[in-house]
């Protein structure tokens, strides 16, 4: 969604029903907080491009510390701040 698509403000409080950060970096909307895979997508004002290098950054990270840590488990961090309110 991002920037140059942002997310209709008919979905936000719908669809999107929480908002936080993902790996503490890029602010983002959530849907199906409860579900093993929710929905995840940049708040409106932040480039898509932004999230896509703090994943590579995240990836590389993971990919270093299982050379060095073999039995290494990586887990996305999502720090759920809110609920969005209609």
């Amino acid at each position: 969604m991002s920037l140059l698509n942002p997310v209709p403000s008919a979905e936000l409080g719908t669809k999107y029903t929480h908002y936080g950060w993902f790996l503490g970096l890029v602010p983002v909307y959530l849907a199906d907080v409860d579900s093993d895979a929710p929905v995840v997508v940049e708040r409106n004002w932040v480039p898509e491009w932004y999230s896509w290098a703090v994943e590579a950054l995240f990836g590389l990270f993971c990919w270093a510390a299982s050379l060095v840590i073999p039995n290494f488990e990586p887990m996305f961090s999502m720090l759920v701040t809110g609920e969005i309110k209609q």
